[in-house]
């Protein structure tokens, strides 16, 4: 396992022991600039000590500046880079308005610009006096999305910090306007390269005397080039005399030249351990004896600190060197000649002890261990699918080769899990099914059972409800693994919710949860849980919806937003159906933090509109229902338009017009409802079919709306999705009552009024429309209705006409707290008012650094304020006066 520090090890600051001699001009100059410039440019041939001149430059700065340093590798590309940015800002204690991890999604959906401005957002309102962000090496990476980034995050940045760019060859930002406005510093290799007086002082220094001669022969074979002086002052003088004419005046051939000198100068032990390390990007000293085998790491690694060679130190518990990029060139291209059969198990052994999953599964894909790189990628899956690192994982997909790509059951089934929470069920069933493929031609039956499992959900979730059905029956006739079990469950709960029986999706959803709790991971659970409100209104469902939320909460880990976000809409579900208004205002207040915290997500969005617009209709809130039922529309649009999502979330929007009588909007978006409706979903064409006669009876067709709803009725119960049943039955005791039936009219009804009364569960009458449960209980029932019955409905409008009136009023603010702060973040808050840092808040409270950047967000946002310095003023303005 790798260390807490080398899987840092980007975002350390390289240290260097102080230089032989001063370089006053080339400190004061990069000094002035990283503190009064903008952008800071350091562009620079490998070896003219880039790095070195910033790592001792930014241990001078004044007290209070802080630094946030990254190295660049080849497999950066914007995401990757942005993560480890994040974790380099992360021991400031940026005030995150936004989860850091949605910045990646954010930008995996191509919006640089929001993106851009969360973060700038964020470094604006850190209390620091100054800061510095390090990019060293970019030039290292090759995606242009970086060099974008960077040019909207110089256009914003603000005037406490500065950007520190190092590269070998100049970034490509349009920087015309800056240096225009002189807030661009550009040192290049004629600045960074030693004068004549430098170079006679550093040979000074290392041979105890003064030879202006051959200080003056040694400039012009360099030209200043900082490694060559290095290795030239090691190697001995014959060996400076005799080298090659030509090396001189090529640096690559110099350093070669120079660094086999070196190198044949060392201890046997030390050169052959050097070799074998050079395939680390860190060397620390339980990797280095894993892959050297040499249990005299710890001396070896001190004797290379010792001789300076070509290494920084970074700043972590352990000792922990970086090769400069030259020389550990030099000495992997020296392996590969001498020892070319040692490589792929020496890159096998350099993997394993990486904790980084894209650069762990590269190493692995340097030593063409296939079946290693694959295997540990699916090993990191659920976890990174958890912490919503979904885009990440097709990047390290991507890396593969491409014909292993195209062929790989692996491969396709990470890909298949990564469309899952965008609702790409087109594409999940895709890969699901090139995966299942795959793994039956290799024999593993688990693996294929999985994938199988995961295929017949999305094509449920498509609308091909017999296909899935069949493809379920094949998993579940042979050996199923707890996950594809829970997957089976999962797939008939959604299957015998639209073919019935009526308990069915009862009994199926308490199996589904009595196997999750078995075992099942947090990215299980969201698979699991996402959407189960549909039926809600079925017998046993809301128990075992209780139960899968404490489960959900209870399997959420440190950073698993995404989860837990759907674990308070589901849970929101249940307040709605209980009626529990002043609960459920506040569980949608959570549920917008949720969203607003994690980048409005498309799926927990469009999901939370549901919700509300129900709400409305609850309340009665017409103007609202008919924005949010816009709103729902013009995201079911942006949905793939494989599977019947887009369908279900339109019928939802039409639901809510139906209910509160906006008849034109019904008639408007009724067509493309009746052309998308799939076959073999009975629950969409029953709602079909009842929105047509709810029109009929608008229109006074009664006898039409009365032959239809008649026959709906019958079934409705056994189709009851989103609160069918209720509407059927209330709008069929309107149309008989309008028939001059109250007697039949109180037939339709009866069974929803007890069904109401036994469970409590009045929010499914109320979500139907307050206007037609108050045309109920003022209609003429004679002796037709019971009056245990009409009371039960007049407690029905009269607790929607409560939740109207108190939706519209302002809930008062306690004397003591008037900006609604819970007690968990007031103690939060009381902490940072004492100025301990997120680590230690989390610490004292036994929660996660990721919880505590939650609930320092939710402070800030209720607060009105924008830094945790201001949070601070505002506690100790209240509390400890």
């Amino acid at each position: 396992m790798q260390s807490a520090s080398l899987a840092r090890a980007k975002i350390q600051t390289p240290r260097f022991r102080s230089g032989l001699i001063e370089r006053s001009e080339l400190e004061h100059q990069l000094g002035d600039a990283l503190i009064n410039r903008r952008l800071v440019l350091l562009v620079a041939p490998a070896g003219y000590g880039k790095t070195a001149a910033l790592s001792r430059q930014l241990q001078q700065l004044p007290e209070g500046c802080a630094v946030a340093w990254l190295t660049a590798d080849e497999e950066d590309d914007l995401q990757r880079l942005l993560s480890h940015l994040i974790e380099a800002l992360e021991p400031l204690d940026p005030p995150w308005r936004l989860a850091p991890e949605a910045l990646l999604e954010l930008v995996a959906q191509g919006r640089l610009r929001e993106t851009v401005s969360a973060l700038l957002g964020a470094l604006e309102a850190t209390d620091v006096t100054n800061g510095v962000i390090v990019l060293d090496d970019l030039h290292a990476v090759a995606d242009a999305r970086v060099f974008e980034f960077l040019g909207h995050l110089l256009d914003g940045l603000p005037q406490n910090w500065t950007l520190v760019i190092a590269s070998r060859v100049e970034p490509p930002l349009a920087l015309g306007r800056w240096r225009a406005r002189r807030e661009v510093a550009e040192f290049d290799e004629t600045t960074l390269g030693f004068s004549r007086k430098e170079v006679q002082d550093l040979w000074r220094h290392a041979t105890g005397y003064d030879d202006p001669e051959q200080a003056e022969r040694l400039l012009d074979r360099t030209q200043g080039w900082a490694a060559g002086l290095c290795l030239s002052l090691e190697v001995s003088e014959r060996s400076n005399a005799t080298a090659p004419r030509g090396v001189w005046h090529n640096r690559r051939h110099l350093f070669e030249y120079l660094a086999s000198e070196v190198l044949e100068d060392l201890p046997g032990e030390l050169q052959e351990f050097l070799l074998r390390c050079s395939l680390l990007s860190e060397l620390t000293v339980p990797r280095c004896e894993q892959i050297t085998g040499n249990a005299h790491a710890a001396g070896l690694l001190e004797d290379l600190e010792r001789r300076r060679l070509f290494t920084s130190v970074l700043d972590s518990e352990e000792l922990t060197l970086r090769l400069h990029d030259l020389f550990r060139d030099f000495l992997e291209e020296r392996l590969r000649r001498l020892h070319p059969e040692e490589v792929p198990a020496l890159l096998r052994l350099a993997a394993q002890g990486e904790a980084d999953p894209l650069r762990r599964t590269l190493m692995y894909l340097r030593a063409g261990a296939w079946d290693e790189a694959q295997q540990d990628l699916a090993d990191a899956t659920p976890d990174m699918l958890a912490g919503d690192k979904d885009a990440q994982l097709i990047r390290i997909v991507e890396q593969f080769p491409a014909d292993l790509q195209a062929r790989s059951p692996m491969l396709a089934y990470v890909r298949g899990l990564c469309a899952w929470p965008h609702y790409q069920y087109g594409a999940v069933r895709t890969a699901m099914e090139h995966a299942a493929a795959g793994f039956d031609a290799l024999g593993q039956h688990d693996n294929a059972q999985r994938a199988r499992a995961v295929q017949a959900l999305a094509m449920i979730f498509c609308g091909r409800m017999a296909d899935a059905r069949r493809l379920s029956q094949v998993v579940r006739a042979q050996p199923m693994d707890l996950e594809t079990e829970t997957l089976s469950e999962l797939l008939d709960f959604w299957y015998e919710a639209y073919h019935g029986p009526v308990d069915g999706p009862g009994r199926r959803l308490a199996q589904v949860v009595n196997l999750l709790m078995q075992g099942g991971n947090a990215d299980l659970w969201f698979r699991c849980i996402t959407r189960v409100n549909m039926l809600i209104s079925r017998p046993g469902v809301s128990v075992q919806i209780r139960r899968m939320v404490d489960g959900a909460r209870a399997a959420t880990g440190d950073g698993h937003w995404s989860l837990e976000a759907s674990a308070n809409l589901t849970e929101a579900w249940l307040l709605l159906w209980q009626a529990r208004f002043a609960e459920l205002e506040a569980a949608l207040q959570r549920i917008e933090d949720d969203s607003q915290w994690l980048g409005q997500p498309a799926g927990l969005r469009i999901r939370l509109l549901t919700l509300k617009v129900m709400h409305q209709v609850a309340c009665d809130d017409r103007d609202a229902v008919r924005a949010t039922r816009d709103d729902i529309i013009a995201h079911a649009s942006l949905l793939e338009r494989f599977g019947e999502l887009p369908l279900q979330y339109l019928a939802i929007a039409v639901r809510a017009s139906a209910a509160i009588g906006d008849w034109p909007a019904v008639r408007m978006h009724l067509p493309a409802l009746q052309v998308q409706a799939g076959q073999e979903n009975p629950s969409m064409q029953m709602f079909l079919r009842s929105l047509q006669a709810q029109l009929a009876l608008q229109d006074g067709r009664t006898g039409e709306a009365l032959t239809s709803l008649r026959d709906l009725v019958a079934r409705s119960a056994l189709f009851d999705t989103n609160s069918l049943d209720a509407t059927v039955r209330t709008r069929l005791a309107l149309a008989e009552l309008a028939d001059g039936s109250p007697a039949t009219a109180w037939r339709a009804l009866q069974p929803l009024v007890e069904r109401i009364e036994a469970s409590g569960n009045v929010g499914q009458a109320l979500v139907t429309g307050v206007q037609s449960l108050t045309e109920l209980s003022l209609a003429s029932w004679g002796s037709a209705a019971p009056k245990e019955g009409l009371a039960a409905l007049r407690r029905w409008t009269e607790t929607a006409r409560r939740i109207k009136a108190a939706s519209h009023e302002k809930p008062r603010a306690s004397a003591a707290n008037d900006a609604g702060l819970s007690a968990r973040e007031l103690e939060v808050l009381a902490l940072l008012a004492d100025g301990q840092s997120n680590k230690l808040i989390a610490r004292a409270l036994d929660l996660s650094p990721h919880t505590v950047k939650r609930h320092v967000a939710r402070i800030l946002d209720r607060l009105d304020l924008t830094s945790r310095m201001q949070a601070a003023d505002w506690y100790r303005s209240r509390f400890n006066s």
